[in-house]
């Protein structure tokens, strides 16, 4: 699998993840932009690039600056002409109990997780669309997807890439833009402390910077969730358990409370591909009922 004369923007590349994502797309051929807020870790990453023959521009930006990723990117076209691929890696965390998380705390990790994808991704959405193709890459984590003790600001904007990932790749699909997410776990400066010792020679990046690379490559899906982590690799999505219907006049809260045992994780699961879709299911379940017939 190569990239060659395909131009990747990996956000975070100082470090962690995004400097081993860049440096796997360069090792295949493409031309890499390292956008990270450390400039020291931008120009280890940099170096690293050329040292494996292929090209490379650096900008030292927050992602949470709207004004600065415009013009990043007005920079990319004006030299390369194109961008391929775009992963958003960018990314703050720190614990908080919610009692003392501030308002400054939370808007600054959706600024910077959320809003600095979205910066991104809008910024670079039209060059995509006007040549037909591109690959685009969220950044997730399992707090997002399952929660965590202390991680409310951390999760919810997580969280919010899942939902941008749902709705963008319908509007991608007619342009070849596949938009995806992937969720990773291994050994950075931002996890280290959160593995046992024991534990932490099996959270190496391997599976996950196969993963990103698969999700970058022409064949790829669109619309998905990987989850990605000690050596394996899982697909996610949201499931319904099957539902309990309850005739009209019926459904009360104290209904719904002794019927709860029955109603949680109550199987099958089912699988929707959208809103739209879970919105006919619902119809279509009510509509027997009051003889209403549903093409």
């Amino acid at each position: 699998m190569r990239f060659d004369n395909q131009v990747a923007v990996i956000t975070g590349a100082g470090s962690g993840l995004g400097r081993a994502y860049a440096l796997a797309l360069a090792e295949r051929g493409a031309k890499v932009v390292l956008i990270d807020n450390d400039i020291s870790g931008l120009e280890s990453s940099h170096k690293a690039v050329l040292a494996l023959g292929e090209q490379s521009m650096v900008f030292k930006l927050d992602v949470s600056n709207i004004e600065g990723v415009k013009d990043a990117v007005t920079q990319i076209i004006e030299l390369w002409g194109h961008i391929d691929i775009l992963i958003n890696n960018a990314g703050i965390h720190s614990t908080c109990d919610f009692d003392n998380l501030t308002i400054e705390n939370w808007q600054l990790q959706l600024n910077t997780d959320l809003n600095g994808s979205f910066y991104m991704t809008k910024a670079i959405w039209p060059h995509m669309k006007g040549r037909g193709y591109g690959k685009i890459v969220m950044s997730s984590a399992v707090s997002g997807l399952y929660g965590d003790m202390h991680e409310t600001s951390y999760s919810a904007s997580k969280m919010g890439l899942i939902g941008l990932v749902n709705s963008l790749y319908l509007e991608g699909m007619d342009y070849n833009i596949s938009v995806n997410s992937l969720t990773p776990h291994a050994v950075t400066s931002m996890t280290a402390h959160k593995l046992a010792p024991s534990v932490k020679p099996l959270f190496s990046k391997t599976s996950i910077t196969a993963s990103m690379l698969f999700l970058c490559c022409a064949d790829s899906p669109t619309g998905q969730h990987l989850l990605t982590a000690a050596g394996s690799v899982s697909h996610g999505q949201f499931a319904e358990f099957k539902p309990s219907y309850f005739p009209a006049g019926s459904c009360k809260p104290e209904t719904i409370l002794s019927s709860w045992q029955q109603i949680h994780q109550a199987q099958p699961a089912n699988l929707h591909r959208s809103g739209e879709e879970q919105v006919l299911v619902w119809a279509r379940r009510g509509a027997g009922e009051h003889h209403i017939t549903i093409e």
